[in-house]
């Protein structure tokens, strides 16, 4: 009996042991990624569920859009002239396969500016199959050089590979399904403290860091990708580097800068769309006011943008010959000359205008192009007239200004130019608000909506199922009717495209503008694009969400503009339409002296 009872007991203390061990190897293996890096952290990039991830892209608006049969049959022509190897995918596969998680990239020191790197990801699997998938990389990206030096290096247990090549030295190690390689191999080493939770060597961790900490805090729990920055010892640099260019930064932008102590966002899916949320700790710019949006109650059923915020009008903002507005449109810097001209100060802009912006884009069925318009609260009339006086004073692309006065309010409108694209702006000071539209029927229009409001776009579906997905708006917010903006434009571009390739082919060369998919191929899986600001805690909180998020919208309507301007330019120099730069003069060869030498 009393062996029995022994036997049960060592059963039980072994399952005991076993069970801790096991504990102890989950929790290392779930371990947060901050918990592994120093606090002296600048930089961190973390993607916690590749293959999660890739199942939400699949789910998402874009993914659906690219799948569509038109859409692929229309890319079908620019397709084939990439490489078809498919290598990039195929690497993307294996690396799935391994069952990645929580990959991170850290630069945890600018000492010297000599960059410490830390890198790694956590796998399902055992270290067999991460191996072989880290030796086939290694020998396709690093040099192949005789003068490689590999050595083995043991530390508490772990075998750190290294490999020193010239200008390139890397320190690798696999430990518990983790895989980490960097730079610097003291860095390494404090990593495995960590990880291996002996807190007789491990330092504090980013995990504790209270800038990473606030910061973070502001993120949502569940993410495809995140990224953390401390900016501070980049702006400390930011001045030498910018003097040795011969410049100077103003005073109160290198301020701004350095009240900036993180940066953080991060970017995932909701429910088949983008969601993005930012985070810069900061101290708040201004007093503590809510967003009025007078103008949101006279936006319209043809309204596809929508933006409120708040202003801030700083002390340099009328100083052209500050270094930071020397990049500024000449006609910009000719604004700012006319208002210094008439003696208006910044004082003068804050006592004579609020600080709301409002801006709309208004599209109607039909319109070749949309009409923008820009209101503001003016607190004080004769300043207001005074400012507007001086910004007619200049003329635009020649066009010079006409002042009248109609119903209390001060009209200024200007010629009409543009050509192709053509504007007849207009500015009208009321006693209440300050209009600025792309013409005079476009403000006309909207002074009549602001008196007599009728909410269409308040009551419309679309808005309020966008504006419920993110928090109330503090400072910003902006709204992008996506299906609105890409139908309108399908209907004002497509035709001229059309048209273009048809007179000028070498236009269709790249891409066969006949093959472009029907537009509600595209629409049906577009939806609005919501953004929100507001100030939370310790710092600013942005939040996009939207078949892409309003930055990605931003950035990609850039890009599609001069990818446009470019393929339209290179079409018509390949048709001769635009005259190609022509190949320099040719050197004359002069032939031997020979008394038979015939010159040409």
């Amino acid at each position: 009996m009393k062996k029995f009872l022994a036997v049960i007991v060592a059963a039980l203390l072994v399952s005991a042991a076993v069970w801790v061990i096991l504990r102890v190897q989950l929790a290392n293996q779930l371990a947060a990624v901050p918990e592994f890096l120093p606090p002296t952290t600048l930089l961190l990039l973390h993607a916690p569920d590749f293959k999660h991830t890739q199942k939400r892209w699949h789910e998402s608006d874009l993914y659906q859009i690219w799948h569509e049969p038109a859409v692929q049959a229309w890319l079908e022509q620019p397709l084939s002239r990439l490489p078809q190897s498919g290598r990039g995918g195929k690497i993307v596969e294996e690396f799935l396969q391994l069952g990645p998680k929580h990959g991170f990239v850290a630069l945890t020191s600018l000492e010297k500016n000599e960059p410490k790197v830390l890198a790694g990801f956590h796998f399902e699997g055992g270290p067999e199959g991460a191996k072989d998938f880290m030796a086939r990389r290694e020998a396709e990206w690093l040099p192949k050089s005789t003068a490689a030096k590999r050595e083995t290096i043991v530390y508490e247990q772990h075998k750190i590979e290294t490999v020193n090549v010239p200008h390139l030295f890397l320190a690798s190690v696999y430990s518990n399904h983790w895989f980490f390689i960097s730079n610097d191999i003291a860095a390494l080493k404090a990593l495995l403290d960590r990880a291996d939770h002996r807190q007789e060597k491990a330092e504090k961790s980013l995990q504790v860091d209270a800038s990473f900490r606030s910061a973070t805090k502001h993120l949502p729990a569940e993410y495809a990708a995140m990224i953390f920055v401390d900016p501070r010892p980049f702006v400390e640099k930011l001045a030498p580097l910018i003097a040795l260019t011969g410049q100077s930064l103003p005073i109160n932008q290198l301020q701004r800068l350095q009240r900036v102590q993180s940066l953080a966002a991060a970017i995932g899916f909701d429910h088949g769309k983008m969601r993005e949320t930012d985070f810069v700790a900061m101290p708040r710019a201004g007093a503590e006011k809510k967003l009025v949006r007078p103008l949101l109650a006279a936006a319209g059923a043809d309204t596809f943008f929508y933006s409120a915020s708040q202003l801030h009008w700083s002390e340099n903002v009328l100083s052209p010959s500050a270094p930071a507005a020397a990049g500024l449109p000449a006609f910009v810097q000719q604004f700012s000359a006319a208002l210094n001209a008439r003696g208006i100060s910044p004082v003068d802009l804050r006592q004579a205008f609020g600080e709301e912006l409002e801006i709309t884009g208004d599209w109607g069925a039909g319109a070749p192009w949309p009409a923008l318009l820009a209101t503001i609260a003016v607190t004080d009339a004769t300043r207001a007239r005074k400012i507007a006086d001086a910004l007619t004073s200049v003329e635009i692309a020649g066009a010079p200004w006409t002042k009248s006065e109609r119903n209390g309010a001060t009209f200024y409108s200007a010629e009409p130019f543009g050509g192709f694209v053509p504007l007849h702006p207009a500015i009208v000071i009321s006693d209440k608000m300050a209009f600025i539209g792309s013409d005079a029927a476009t403000v006309e229009g909207a002074m009549t909506r602001v008196a007599q409001p009728g909410g269409e776009l308040e009551k419309s579906e679309p808005f309020r199922d966008a504006v419920a997905r993110v928090p109330a708006p503090g400072s910003a917010f902006n709204y992008v009717d996506a299906r609105l903006l890409f139908e309108r434009a399908d209907a004002a571009i497509r035709p001229i495209a059309l048209m273009g390739a048809t007179f000028y082919p070498a236009l269709g060369k790249s891409i066969d503008l006949k093959k472009f998919p029907p537009p509600e191929t595209i629409a049906k899986h577009l939806s609005p694009i919501v953004m929100s600001q507001r100030y939370e805690g310790d710092g600013y909180v942005t939040e996009s969400v939207g078949p892409v998020t309003f930055r990605e919208a931003t950035i990609g309507l850039a890009g599609a503009i001069g990818g446009l301007f470019i393929y339209l330019q290179e079409g018509l120099k390949a048709g001769g339409l635009v005259p190609a730069a022509a190949p320099p003069s040719p050197v004359p060869v002069m032939p031997s002296p020979a008394p038979t030498a015939t010159p040409f």
